[in-house]
């Protein structure tokens, strides 16, 4: 999405837009910028989520692991979880016999690792953008005030 895209879409000129931008990744908020890539189209048809469970003495290492599967090739992500499991493994792999050895090697061989439960995905989904762009004006402080959706969110 452009500069010009954005501000037409919170409805401020492209000059403001640049500068609500800029403050919005010198404060953090704005942690980066990536591309949206089809796996399938490099080789990775398979997308997978798996539910880890470490062993009970192991949850003191709980963010190493985590750590430590950021780094596996394959890996698209990793979620720290409250509830049933401790982590969400997202892998994008070339086929189920990689995921059976993702899973075998990098998982269960483990003594850190209680169970996983692994879910092929069929179809993936997302929407447009991940955080509502109003979402965002709003993020950028009182100067955003004025913004429709910012009134309109705060019941104005």
């Amino acid at each position: 999405m452009t500069n010009h895209d954005i501000a037409r879409a919170l409805s401020i000129s492209e000059s403001t837009c640049s500068v609500r931008i800029k403050s919005l990744i010198t404060r953090g908020v704005i942690k980066g910028f990536s591309a949206l890539i089809e796996p399938a189209d490099f080789g990775r048809s398979v997308h997978a989520v798996i539910l880890v469970t470490l062993q009970p003495t192991a949850r003191k290492l709980l963010l190493q692991e985590a750590a430590r599967l950021t780094e596996v090739d394959g890996v698209l992500e990793v979620l720290f979880l409250a509830g049933v499991h401790d982590l969400l493994v997202q892998v994008s792999l070339p086929d189920t016999t990689a995921l059976r050895d993702f899973v075998v090697r990098e998982l269960s061989s483990r003594d850190t690792v209680a169970s996983t439960e692994t879910s092929v995905v069929m179809e993936h989904l997302r929407g447009q953008t991940p955080v509502p762009l109003c979402d965002l004006a709003v993020a950028e402080g009182p100067s955003a005030a004025g913004h429709p959706s910012s009134s309109a969110r705060r019941g104005e």
